[in-house]
Parts: C-alpha cells; structure tokens; sequence
C-alpha cells in the first residue's frame, strides 16, 4: 500500500467533488449538494479554521476528511469518505491517524461527530477506532424554501 495523507491543495478541489458523484458523499439530499467548489476552496485558503486532508494511493486521491476547528480544544469532523474501491485495505484508519495526529499537534483535545444511528457500517467503523456514543442527537433539517403547511416561513 502506497497510501499518504496530507494537507488539501488547490489542485484537489476537482478530484475531491468527483469523488462525490459515486455516492452520496456530498449530499444530504437529492436536491442539494453538501458542498461545493467555493466551500472546499475556502478551507484550503485557511487551514487555521480547519483540517481538510487527502488520502492518496498510487497517485491518485481516494479519499479525504475535514474537520472544522470549534473552539481552542475541539474539533468536529464534519465529513471523512473513502472511495468505495479501495475500503477493507486499511485506508480509513491510515487516514483517521492521520486526522488524529494533526489534531494532537494542534493542542486539540476533543473531536466530535454525528452518525446516523442506522448507519451501522459508520457507526460500527467509528466506534471501532475509540469514539463512543455520549448523548443521542436528532439531525433536523428542513429547506428554506419549502413552503409547506405547518412549516416555519
């Protein structure tokens, strides 16, 4: 395995959204995507606010992560995706040592996240790797322009 992590660059935006298209890595929805170009283009420009890694093998960026910088000590890893191909080769715990190792550099005690408690494949893989349920949340969501009866507007 040939596999490195390191920093985002510029140059990463277009391999990072076309790693997206396979699933629904970067959508909450079908009628919106989670990020886009702009948004990883800002974290790039200012690692101060947050950790945005690449995970490559042969080359080629397979994966990556980004946590954003809460406060001083917290961080809260707001997405971490593996390409499908290359999961069950130690690739996701190579790159979550690595967001670890950084965060440890950074005086950044603590890193949180949200999993879908259905999701057993995260959950589980989360779970494996030392973190552990402290509350349950609820994700709530709603689009601003819905419009529907009963709905805030």
């Amino acid at each position: 395995m040939t596999a490195i992590v390191r920093r985002a660059t510029a140059s990463d935006t277009g391999p990072i959204l076309t790693l997206g298209t396979a699933e629904t890595a970067f959508g909450v929805s079908t009628r919106i995507r989670f990020y886009e170009k702009e948004e990883l283009e800002e974290w790039i420009a200012d690692p101060h606010s947050g950790f945005l890694l690449v995970l490559e093998d042969a080359g080629e960026v397979c994966g990556f992560c980004f946590a954003k910088r809460m406060s001083f000590h917290w961080a809260y890893l707001d997405n971490f995706y593996v390409r499908p191909g290359v999961r069950g080769h130690g690739h996701g715990k190579i790159l979550m040592q690595a967001l670890l190792d950084r965060l440890r550099e950074e005086k950044i005690a603590y890193l949180s996240t949200l999993v879908e408690e259905s999701d057993t494949f995260l959950a589980g893989y989360f779970r494996a790797g030392g973190m552990t349920a402290e509350k349950k949340y609820v994700w709530l969501e709603r689009f601003v322009d819905d419009k529907s009866p009963g709905t805030l507007s």
